[in-house]
């Protein structure tokens, strides 16, 4: 999964992967989330980023602030996996799910939101990467309370857990990152003989 992670990494940010790798290795004592999990989000948020419009470099600032606050959100007693996917409404505009988080983006809250930030332009005008830039800073200015959360609660019995649960995926991780060299060879092999049986 790690390796796999990685590699649409490397895809979705290109010459910014290497600054997303080197945050990735701090998220589980920042945030509650295993590298390899970061990664996975990180590139799914810039996948959808660069599709929009946005530069690579732009997607990753994007998209590991992201993470970051998915972490935060979900510190308040909810599972990373709804949270990550409520978050992806700033990419798609789909509201419902961020109600779940207590952000309610309307057109309208967007179009006040945008007026206390200059913006002036109206959102009918903007291109899709300013549609998402609008929608991202709104949804930051929703989460001021939530931002940091993290840090703030995790000795607390439930962050502990997820911390728990987290450090076994990096476990994992570590123990694959020795093994897979090993491994890859015989399966390798395997799939050769399993050929040969079908034939």
């Amino acid at each position: 999964d790690y390796e796999e992670s990685a590699n649409k990494v490397e895809v979705a940010f290109k010459s910014s992967e290497g600054a997303v790798k080197n945050w990735a290795k701090g998220t589980l004592k920042a945030y509650g989330i295993a590298e390899g999990s970061a990664l996975d989000y990180a590139a799914l948020y810039g996948d959808m980023a660069t599709g929009m419009g946005l530069s690579t470099g732009e997607a990753a600032k994007m998209s590991t602030s992201l993470v970051g606050l998915a972490g935060d959100l979900s510190s308040f007693n909810m599972s990373l996996d709804r949270v990550k996917t409520a978050l992806n409404g700033i990419f798609t505009g789909e509201t419902e799910a961020l109600k779940s988080l207590g952000i309610v983006m309307t057109e309208t809250n967007l179009q006040e939101y945008a007026l206390s930030a200059g913006i002036t332009k109206s959102m009918k005008s903007m291109t899709q990467a300013e549609k998402v830039q609008l929608r991202y800073g709104y949804v930051l200015a929703m989460t001021k309370n939530a931002q940091g959360d993290f840090l703030r609660t995790q000795g607390g019995a439930a962050n502990q857990t997820r911390i728990f649960t987290e450090s076994m995926k990096q476990l994992g991780q570590s123990f694959g990152k020795l093994l897979l060299p090993e491994i890859t060879p015989m399966i390798v092999k395997l799939n050769g003989l399993v050929k040969k049986f079908s034939e």
